[in-house]
């Protein structure tokens, strides 16, 4: 092929078409948004499938609550990371009845009121407090990244010594309750109500649970305190990438429910409900047969011939 022929007008418009799909694809199969599954940032819950691969379980994304039915609850986990709207009641009824069959469902929030809706229509008795939890003695970069160093035996057996936190709060479980400790503070921090940065005659220093399990039936419920433990970024401190893995492991499938987060890829979310929906794809598939069909009737158009034709 001659170069005159590499630099035509026609190959040039061919070239930026093709770069012009591939950045479209692209962009259209990732995301920017926090937790995100897809994201591959600092912010995004890219590496929670990478934990489940890690653990030979099967990571799986879910748009709607429905989906719970597809997977049989005593051999999943399910993590809902920062739920940024609230839920309907129908959808709550479908969280219920998947964690009482005996499904693990991890509910990660700090300071908005969907968590603790979430948690009220499980029937679990943790809240979260949605005060900012600091650490003077064990902490990252700063106070508000406190290192949780009181782990429960089913966690430090298996190499987790320590969880940070960044910029989490913590979990309130009433004295009566059932629940368990799994990951709590240091005797050395405190809730800073103020938000001065420094503790006060009114913030005394105690231990703060910052994970809690509690039975709801045959399944349970993990409720932990800071969602960023599940970031990318996190996942590189302290023993939170072990924690992660400790969590889903165990399980055969380990469900990513966004379907009340920041809206995810387009491309991602076409491919989720066209895997998840078999009428979807007979429709897909009835469009792909008639283009075929049209294409053959009427030839190849003119701009895909040979020049010599």
């Amino acid at each position: 092929m001659r170069l005159d022929d590499l630099l035509s007008p026609r190959a040039l418009l061919v070239a930026l078409v093709a770069v012009c799909m591939l950045t479209l694809v692209v962009a259209g199969a990732t995301s920017s948004a926090a937790f995100g599954a897809f994201n591959a940032q600092w912010d995004g819950s890219s590496s929670i499938r990478s934990a489940a691969e890690t653990t030979d379980a099967e990571p799986t994304i879910i748009l709607e609550t429905t989906a719970y039915s597809e997977y049989d609850p005593n051999g999943t986990v399910a993590f809902v990371i920062a739920p940024s709207e609230s839920y309907t009641s129908a959808e709550l009824a479908r969280m219920r009845q998947f964690v009482q069959a005996g499904g693990t469902l991890v509910v990660a929030e700090d300071f908005e009121p969907q968590g603790d809706e979430l948690l009220s229509a499980l029937g679990a008795d943790a809240r979260f407090d949605g005060r900012l939890v600091r650490d003077m003695r064990y902490h990252g970069p700063t106070t508000a990244m406190p290192t949780a160093t009181n782990v429960s035996e089913r966690f430090s057996t298996t190499g987790v010594g320590s969880v940070m936190l960044n910029h989490g709060t913590v979990v309130e479980v009433p004295n009566e309750s059932n629940a368990t400790t799994l990951v709590a503070t240091s005797e050395y921090s405190y809730l800073d109500v103020n938000d001065n940065g420094q503790p006060d005659d009114d913030e005394p220093f105690r231990s703060y649970p910052v994970v809690v399990s509690e039975d709801i039936g045959e399944g349970r419920v993990l409720a932990v305190s800071d969602p960023s433990i599940f970031i990318n970024a996190m996942q590189e401190r302290a023993d939170n990438r072990a924690f992660t893995e400790q969590v889903v492991s165990g399980y055969d499938t380990v469900v990513l429910d966004y379907s009340h987060a920041d809206s995810q890829p387009p491309i991602r979310s076409a491919l989720i409900l066209l895997r998840g929906s078999p009428l979807v794809q007979v429709g897909v598939g009835l469009v792909g047969f008639l283009l075929a069909g049209v294409l053959a009737r009427e030839g190849r158009p003119s701009w895909f011939r040979r020049s010599d034709e």
